[in-house]
């Protein structure tokens, strides 16, 4: 084997080996984002699930849906 024919070799394991490394972290940004949940900021039921005390989460839900109820009641008179 030449010293040419050597140094292709080592860099087409290289190349194969970024190819791999960066189609692995390609699928692991994908999963990430598949498992992200996409949400808007007044979405209450994200809200409700993922606060850590739900009594306070609950009395901000009511406490929308009362003002959304009011807005609607305005809006409608």
């Amino acid at each position: 084997m030449t010293n040419s024919m050597f140094w292709n070799e080592v860099i087409g394991w290289a190349l194969t080996g970024l190819a791999v490394i960066g189609f692995c972290n390609l699928v692991r940004v994908s999963i990430r984002l598949w498992n992200e949940d996409l949400h808007t900021d007044n979405d209450i039921r994200n809200d409700l699930r993922r606060d850590k005390t739900p009594k306070q989460s609950r009395r901000l839900a009511k406490a929308q849906k009362k003002a959304l109820k009011a807005a609607t009641k305005r809006a409608k008179a």
